[in-house]
């Protein structure tokens, strides 16, 4: 019989419990106490979608319940660092992951400066390592895989955020922790809830390390979970300088919004939505009315800032994104499950599966509030509008004193097609789309999108490479510089039906429902057919020939019937 907690839920919240736990349960495994999730040819187990199924067990009062989430609890703990004098202390590691090597990074004696400056040497020192491959007859045709070695050898020498430990790891997991200790203590063991309070001292003994010092600084949606924590453990805990601190970075955090009323993941689905199901955190759970009030502020802002970028004509939020995963919203966020739990079935029916649902169980014991113009928003027909904000991002591997440069986003919509561009930004990560276009393609979306890696397909985090775009209706203009001393290839990845059946010629690409007419300053490009849904259009900057360091393209979008 499900608990008084569940059955205290909306109907709309019921249902988002119940369908993650549809997909969650085939995926424990009762010998190993997490739940594995199918990836290609292995099964990965992971300590958020475990902690997010045992919440839904206890919410639906599942036979065996208890036994089921303490196994949960106590796998996922003993996942746990133990490693008081370094940066990764508290994290929870992946499945299978090594330990990181211990006792040879002094970050406090390093500072960011030293940080910084290691990763620049390093990505000089890889890129003057591939040249000399590259001009070595006998070693050439190895260069990809030698390089890869390299990598390998860092990473087993020197713990590499990311790469050899998840720092974010510990605010996933507390945020479980807080939801298992909040409503079902009284149902758990003394001897797990003991544990579970000192699994969380230790995780916020790193975290508040990583945090006070900004050795390897936090996105917007982890300082949500942050600030959440520190007052809610510095409450139960009786700590009293956590709900100080914590009072503090959410004072600072409102602060920086204020200035350009963005976040530094500026119109990112995936993490605007985790910064949305936090905050609602802040206003159930949190022990004073200034955090309550701070959140609520934060929270409506951020969902006015959405709605602004909102197309609900193709139910997608136009580009361009600072940061992001797969461009449509339907597949890596919660928004559409927010949508539904807000607005009701009546109003918002679609309640679609993405990798997000499995925080379902999670995301309804907080709270949503929708601001009325949003809630407008999210109906309301956009024809013919152009969009503007500009924001600071964050640069994660940027100089210490320069990593949030002011970007401007530019964007233009319309019920069957819109576009966006970004300009400013120095972002080096890989999950940055400075340029996307989405068009009604039958009864499907088309999507474009641009995108850099290294020419063997990896990557990783680059220093640097500029984006400069603007968008005004049906056009975009983007220009490109790549400031790295190594090859760099930039691709425009279309995805929609029949893409591999698309025109690619100089001066237009006739794709399926969509032409793009293109004036270029750039190499002759190459097409990779992907799938039969997938393409790629490609272009080469590389190092040994300087004009292609620079590259300019003008596009305009004609809709085709």
């Amino acid at each position: 019989m499900p608990s008084k907690l569940y059955e205290q839920l909306s109907h709309e919240g019921k249902v988002l419990v119940d369908q993650a736990m549809e997909r969650l349960d085939p995926w424990y495994d009762p010998e190993r106490g997490l739940v594995g999730m199918q990836h290609r040819t292995r099964r990965f187990y992971g300590a958020r979608p475990s902690l997010y199924y045992a919440l839904g067990l206890m919410l639906l009062d599942a036979p065996d319940c208890v036994e089921k989430t303490e196994k949960i609890i106590h796998a996922v703990i003993d996942m746990q660092i133990d490693a008081p004098t370094e940066i990764f202390h508290g994290v929870y590691r992946h499945d299978g992951a090594p330990m990181p090597s211990s006792g040879v990074l002094d970050y406090r004696r390093l500072g960011l400066y030293g940080r910084y400056y290691a990763d620049c040497f390093y990505e000089r020192l890889a890129d003057a390592f591939r040249l000399n491959l590259k001009h070595t007859p006998e070693l050439a045709d190895q260069a990809g895989k030698i390089e890869e070695i390299l990598r390998k050898s860092l990473f087993e020498s020197t713990p590499v955020v990311w790469s050899t430990y998840e720092p974010n790891s510990r605010e996933f997991v507390l945020m479980c922790f807080a939801m298992l200790l909040e409503h079902f203590s009284d149902r758990l063991s003394s001897a797990c809830v003991l544990s579970m309070e000192q699994s969380a001292r230790k995780a916020l003994v790193g975290a508040v390390e990583r945090s006070s010092t900004n050795f390897s600084p936090l996105n917007t949606n982890i300082q949500c979970m942050h600030v959440f924590e520190l007052d809610y453990f510095g409450t139960r805990l009786k700590i009293p300088q956590y709900r100080e601190y914590a009072l503090k970075y959410a004072n600072e955090m409102l602060t920086r919004y204020r200035k350009h009323h963005a976040a530094a993941e500026f119109n990112s689905p995936t993490y605007c939505s985790v910064d949305l199901a936090t905050l609602g955190f802040w206003r159930r759970y949190g022990s004073r009315d200034e955090l309550r009030q701070l959140g609520a502020e934060l929270e409506a802002g951020i969902w006015r800032d959405m709605m602004e970028f909102y197309n609900p004509a193709l139910r997608n939020f136009c580009g361009p994104y600072s940061r992001a995963y797969e461009l449509d919203h339907r597949i890596h966020t919660s928004f559409n499950a927010m949508l539904y739990w807000a607005l009701g079935e009546e109003r918002y029916p679609w309640h679609d599966w993405s990798f997000e649902s499995t925080s379902n169980p999670l995301m309804v014991l907080g709270s949503i509030c929708i601001p009325e113009d949003a809630q407008e928003a999210v109906f309301a027909p956009k024809e013919d509008v152009d969009v503007f904000h500009q924001f600071r991002e964050l640069s994660e591997r940027g100089d210490p004193d320069h990593n949030d440069a002011l970007c401007t986003a530019t964007g233009w919509i319309s019920p069957r097609l819109m576009i966006g561009a970004l300009a400013g930004s120095e972002n080096p990560s890989h999950q940055l789309h400075p340029l996307v276009i989405f068009w009604r393609c039958g009864e499907e979306i088309g999507t474009v999108k641009l995108l850099r890696c290294w020419p063997n397909g990896g990557m990783h985090h680059m220093h640097t490479v500029y984006f400069n775009g603007v968008s005004r209706k049906k056009h975009i203009d983007m220009d490109i510089h790549t400031d790295v001393n190594r090859d760099v290839k930039y691709f425009y990845e279309i995805e929609c039906p029949g893409a591999a059946s698309s025109v690619i010629a100089p001066d237009a690409w006739q794709l399926p429902g969509l032409t793009l007419h293109i004036a270029s300053k750039a190499p002759v490009p190459t097409v990779e057919i992907i799938s039969d849904r997938v393409i790629r259009v490609c272009y080469l900057a590389e190092v040994e020939k300087p004009e292609t360091m620079r590259m300019h393209f003008s596009m305009d979008a004609e809709l085709q019937d």
